[in-house]
């Protein structure tokens, strides 16, 4: 997977929502977050009584190294799993669709929760001022990727940039493309060149080139 890391955060809040369900109660992520130091990897999980009902964002992931595209799958569509973007064969496998899971599909974050947590460091003068910029910065970002239209995992520019065959474009100016065409997208606190999308890999590609050949 090109987006190992966020993988790690995704297998560890799985594993709480496992073994939470065996004991009677329903856990979901409040915040993920990961750090090359280490690397460590830490998420905030509320815990709620009762069994989770709804298992759609506990499965699999798939990633298609020939298209560049990511999917999720439930388990009743384990033994079916394929890309949807392109050829790649179900009953032939080529070696270009990796799957990984058990794990969490859904958000990484809860954004009201995000909202409060920056009130509340704004009260506690953390941040503002000039002071904790660093820690305004990241809650922020985490904000911005707690966005529900957001999938899992995130797209490396130099990765656009090299199935589109030209120098990676400024970050700012594929996001601000990508919000005008409709799509959801923001950066990643995972790694500061790559992207969140729903935008699929074949389309970014386009629009890198567009945006190379009119600057």
């Amino acid at each position: 997977m090109p987006y190992a890391n966020e993988i790690g955060l995704r297998m560890l809040i799985g594993g709480a929502v496992r073994e939470a369900c065996v004991m009677g109660y329903n856990v979901t992520p409040l915040f993920s977050y990961y750090s090359y130091h280490g690397p460590v990897f830490r998420v905030l999980l509320r815990v709620n009584r009762g069994k989770l009902n709804d298992f759609r964002h506990y499965g699999f992931i798939s990633y298609c190294h020939k298209c560049g595209n990511s999917q999720a799958f439930t388990w009743d569509e384990l033994g079916k799993i394929c890309c949807s973007y392109c050829t790649t064969s179900c009953t032939k496998p080529s070696g270009s669709l990796v799957v990984s899971g058990p794990l969490w599909t859904g958000p990484l974050h809860e954004g009201a929760y995000l909202a409060e947590l920056l009130d509340m460091a704004l009260q506690w003068e953390w941040i503002g001022n000039g002071a904790g910029l660093d820690l305004e910065k990241v809650i922020r970002l985490m904000i911005d990727e707690s966005d529900p239209e957001l999938p899992f995992g995130y797209t490396k520019l130099d990765e656009i940039a090299k199935r589109a065959k030209i120098n990676s474009p400024p970050l700012k100016s594929l996001m601000s493309t990508l919000h005008k065409e409709g799509y959801a997208a923001s950066r990643s606190h995972i790694a500061s060149n790559a992207i969140k999308t729903n935008c699929p890999m074949t389309t970014c590609v386009s629009i890198v080139k567009d945006l190379v050949h009119h600057t």
